[in-house]
């Protein structure tokens, strides 16, 4: 078969695909799997019952089933990537350019053999290797193509917080943030349980003595449905993290049901767990809206104890809205900007909780600003990146995604992870936050793989100034 018989056009206009692939130049490049190293159990198929038949890569099952392409860029720069594939159902593959993970992109279904762009991504003029990898299902591959694209769209951030009464801690944070965005990356951890040894502390043990910049925390067990008054002990790790060593703080809220229903409770904060509709608390006249201001107001009751110790909050509510695996995005993207937007208003306007900054968090994928609540609400963009064992690098072209995605008016980070990103200038994440006991699972995080993104010239780490 020749390249052209098997010719990508990766200048597509697709529904919201347009930004990322705007601006090609020169021919495209395509590579048909016949060229490709076949690597763990992904097998050719020369024959087909398509007309004519179309040699392709199957056998992506597991994470070492993958193939690689030898792929030679006339110029160092930008490019797009493009593959020639089919599935059956919506599918994530991941893509390594030169052994760096470059993200794990959303394929959609296809009737047949059709064509869809991974991204952009940054090839050096000569040879490059592209390895074409498994991660969330599988897909049949017939080509790769590569072409030319113009450079990214440049950041142009807002020096001031979405919030005009910020609080001075929190708009000094924010210009500290802002400062420091496209030059290094404030490391992070995040703590399930104030238990020791606590997750910071195996960090400490991993790193030899650097700690993470930013303290993750949670506050599932504040939820109006544990009738847990006192929580567990979030507000105090956050004043006494922020006191002792000067960490920042983000903090997340696995929201168990407001109707207090589910089986169990305790994991009510997901869609299969309860019946609890998002869609109703728009009515203000209704159960559900009276409930969920009577959880905001519960939170907004500790948070105010930061507000008052001066300690500003990375907030990150409503996270993971898009898979829609908890209530908060059940109903897709309306209510769930709604909530958003309405606890916006309740913590800042009725309560005063001056001293959040807001961060939404996001998926790369084609519909991702259909779920955004909007500039003026968010000041900065998250994603929350998990990969097989094994998988590491910069995931520049999700970066980038989202980098065109909101226009390059928010900074980007690393709301959550599983793997430490490798810190690069290219892909200049402004933290990450290392999910829990992700940062002991060897398989996930070599100890030396810690030991190297906490010893980079990138990183920002904080110390103990106060014993434990």
């Amino acid at each position: 078969m020749t390249p052209s018989a098997l010719r990508i056009v990766a200048c597509v206009t697709l529904a919201g695909i347009q930004l990322a692939l705007s601006g090609c130049l020169g021919p495209t490049h395509t590579y048909p799997v016949t060229e490709a190293t076949l690597l763990g159990q992904t097998r050719l198929v020369l024959q087909s019952a398509d007309a004519p038949p179309i040699p392709h890569i199957t056998g992506f099952q597991q994470p070492g089933d993958a193939i690689e392409f030898s792929v030679n860029a006339p110029e160092s720069g930008d490019y797009v990537i493009a593959l020639h594939y089919r599935t059956g159902s919506e599918k994530r593959i991941p893509i390594f350019v030169n052994d760096n993970l470059q993200g794990s992109r959303r394929f959609p279904r296809t009737d047949g053999f059709a064509d869809h762009p991974f991204g952009r991504v940054v090839l050096q003029a000569g040879e490059n290797r592209i390895r074409v990898g498994t991660d969330w299902g599988w897909a049949d591959i017939a080509s790769l193509s590569i072409r030319r694209t113009n450079t990214p769209v440049p950041f142009r951030l807002s020096a001031a917080p979405v919030n005009p009464r910020a609080s001075p801690a929190a708009c000094a944070l924010y210009q500290r943030l802002i400062a420091e965005f496209g030059h290094r990356t404030f490391t992070g951890q995040h703590e399930a349980t104030p238990e020791r040894p606590t997750r910071v502390d195996q960090v400490e043990q991993l790193t030899g003595g650097p700690l993470p910049a930013v303290l993750g925390l949670d506050m599932l067990r504040y939820s109006h449905a544990l009738a847990q008054p006192h929580g567990d002990q979030v507000i105090e790790q956050a004043l006494a993290s922020s006191r002792d060593r000067g960490a920042l703080v983000t903090i997340s809220w696995h929201w168990m049901s407001p109707d207090g229903q589910g089986d169990p409770v305790w994991s009510s904060f997901s869609t299969a767990k309860t019946t609890f509709d998002i869609r109703r608390v728009a009515d203000k006249s209704s159960y559900e809206h009276r409930v969920v201001l009577r959880d905001l107001d519960r939170i907004a009751a500790q948070l105010t104890r930061l507000r008052d110790a001066g300690v500003p909050v990375l907030w990150r509510p409503l996270h993971e809205a898009e898979g829609r695996w908890f209530w908060w995005g059940a109903h897709g993207p309306e209510p769930t900007r709604h909530l958003y937007r309405l606890m916006f208003d309740r913590f800042t306007r009725h309560h005063g909780l001056d001293n959040l900054l807001w961060v939404w968090t996001s998926t790369d994928d084609d519909d991702a600003r259909d779920w955004y609540p909007g500039d003026d609400y968010v000041d900065f963009v998250v994603a929350d990146l998990y990969y097989p064992p094994g998988f590491h690098g910069d995931s520049f072209t999700t970066f980038d995604a989202l980098r065109e995605r909101y226009r390059g008016r928010k900074p980007l980070a690393l709301g959550e992870c599983g793997a430490l990103p490798e810190l690069t200038a290219r892909a200049p994440w402004l933290w990450f936050l290392t999910w829990d006991d992700y940062i002991t699972r060897a398989e996930i995080n070599p100890p030396e793989h810690v030991k190297q993104v906490y010893s980079s010239p990138r990183a920002i780490t904080t110390t103990r100034t106060a014993p434990r």
